[in-house]
């Protein structure tokens, strides 16, 4: 069993490494590798398809639509020309975009960002005239770092959030994390700009009027999936205070978007639907590499979980294996298990296997999400060593920031 499982998994891990030679898509390699898990025997078709957590596919695709209607009504073309002509510059430009993103993916997620940024991102390279490339590396950064803050920030947060037996958890988040993250998503910037400073540098001036009057923007239909989006996120916080899943609210308000508006083929035609077979074969590929016993193989040369260092250092590799969503449904049942579990041991968990989207592409599949949504739009993709090559040196000290904070700050 763990030699059919480790096939597969070097097959999988080989193809996106060497994406720039293959030409294939991450979500291709993972849906291959997913169904590799089932061919070799690895698990059966059976539990391949239990695997599929069908909350989280139908939750994206919730926030996909709001993303792609957006998209349809031209509201983030509008949004691109509106964020060039206050900041003008693009040093400016990527220091908004990596904060809003950050501050934004706590309200609708840091996967909702990521898919409906991406296209604002290629609109607005395009109207200044240089790479999208440093503005892309900035929304995956800000949307890994500032997704900390909050429950809702991103999925294994709010798992964390509502699994750890945490008292008033959007309170607890919201106070210990929001000031590292703010520190963090600093020192990124800095980092991204002396990484890329030669390729922020403005062609021949922009022509903003020019531009102006290329942009078509259907006020009604973003306007009402902007409300739309409004009350979804009003009944994320609502819902989860109650402990209702989340999910309820986004498939309402999204449902009732398509059901309004006369744009819905279009909205359906231009999803992301790529980034939904990546989740699928994601989850099938995480089922036979747990069943085949490598983590429980693994598990023996890692530390336990009594500490806030060992439980971030854990998250973040394990999350290089599993993705983060799937290895926090996984760790958190083993750290109840432990016994003597605080408060800024959770905290750690959840920073950990945020940040850990800042080592490699599939950290977090807010990365993938970037990825694919530029490339299905004829833009630029992450390459999987170049990505290491930008983000690793945000992970460390942002890794850094978070760890003092925890171990100074909270009680």
């Amino acid at each position: 069993m763990l030699v059919s499982a480790l096939i597969p998994m070097m097959v999988t891990y080989g193809l996106i490494i060497s994406r720039g030679i293959t030409k294939i898509p991450p979500w291709a390699s993972m849906f291959f590798g997913g169904i590799l898990m089932v061919i070799l025997g690895v698990i059966s078709p059976e539990e391949a398809l239990q695997s599929i957590n069908l909350d989280v596919i139908l939750f994206l695709i919730t926030l996909f639509t709001f993303a792609s209607a957006l998209e349809v009504s031209g509201f983030l073309k509008f949004l691109a020309y509106k964020i060039i002509e206050k900041y003008k510059e693009p040093k400016k430009v990527l220091f908004y975009i990596l904060l809003y993103s950050g501050l934004l993916s706590n309200l609708v997620t840091n996967d909702g960002i990521s898919a409906s940024w991406t296209p604002v991102i290629l609109e607005l390279s395009r109207m200044i005239g240089i790479s999208e490339v440093p503005f892309l590396y900035a929304l995956a950064v800000g949307v890994t770092v500032g997704s900390v803050i909050m429950p809702t920030g991103n999925p294994q947060n709010l798992l964390i959030a509502l699994e750890s037996g945490i008292r008033n958890p959007f309170i607890v988040f919201t106070i210990y994390l929001t000031l590292p993250s703010i520190i963090s998503l600093v020192i990124a910037y800095f980092i991204l700009f002396r990484l890329f400073r030669k390729s922020l540098s403005l062609p021949n001036g922009l022509n903003m009027k020019k531009e102006e009057g290329k942009i078509d923007f259907d006020r009604r239909l973003g306007y009402l999936t902007l409300a739309l989006l409004a009350v979804t996120v009003i009944l994320f916080f609502s819902l989860s205070f109650f402990k209702i899943d989340i999910l309820l609210g986004s498939l309402v308000t999204s449902s009732l978007l398509l059901l309004i508006t006369e744009n819905r083929r279009d909205i359906v035609r231009r999803m992301d639907w790529p980034t939904i077979l990546f989740f699928i074969g994601l989850f099938i590929f995480t089922e036979g590499v747990l069943k085949s016993g490598i983590i429980q193989y693994l598990a023996n040369f890692l530390p336990p979980p009594d500490n806030v260092a060992s439980i971030m250092i854990v998250s973040i590799l394990l999350s290089q294996v599993l993705s983060n969503v799937p290895l926090v449904a996984i760790y958190i049942p083993i750290m109840i298990s432990h016994g003597n579990i605080t408060v800024v041991d959770w905290l750690a968990l959840a920073a950990g296997s945020t940040i850990a989207g800042n080592f490699t592409i599939l950290g977090a599949a807010s990365n993938v999400i970037i990825s694919e949504a530029s490339e299905s739009r004829g833009g630029k993709g992450f390459n999987f060593v170049e990505f290491m090559k930008y983000t690793i040196p945000i992970l460390i000290p942002n890794a850094i920031t978070i760890y003092l904070f925890l171990i100074l700050f909270v009680r």
